[in-house]
């Protein structure tokens, strides 16, 4: 009797841990997923009006964007505040001033953690900035 409440109590433990663990996760990464980002910066280059963003998660693990001329679209991994974007893709446009879409994709490429400070979204490698976004409501 006294080994099936303590294996009772046991599972009934690892349920209540899981769940906080997963409701933190997922509270933590919301602001992430819920916006489309506005590309600011990426280093020291003005995004300007080159219509740079990116979104997180139509799908789990999904991330897809553009770079000012050409799309994008890959995989991210989130640990906590460590994120990691990999298996970049896009299109090969010929475009005008690809300075932003250069340093946008460098950026993406070295990004280890993110913040969300209200309605930014801020990248970093280390203590590096790599790039600031302003957020919108998704399919906004």
């Amino acid at each position: 009797m006294k080994n099936r409440k303590l294996i009772t109590a046991l599972v009934l433990g690892l349920f209540i841990f899981t769940g906080c663990a997963s409701k933190k996760e997922t509270a933590g990464s919301s602001s992430l997923l819920s916006r489309t980002w506005t590309l600011v910066a990426a280093g020291d280059v003005d995004a300007g009006t080159s219509g740079a963003f990116i979104e997180f998660g139509n799908r789990p693990g999904e991330v897809r964007g553009k770079a000012g001329c050409n799309g994008f679209g890959g995989n991210y991994a989130l640990n906590g505040k460590s994120l990691k974007l990999e298996g970049l893709m896009g299109t090969k446009m010929a475009c005008p001033a690809l300075n932003v879409e250069n340093a946008f994709m460098r950026a993406l490429e070295s990004t280890e953690t993110y913040k969300v400070e209200g309605d930014r979204l801020l990248l970093y490698k280390g203590d590096q900035l790599l790039a600031t976004f302003k957020g919108s409501s998704a399919g906004n």
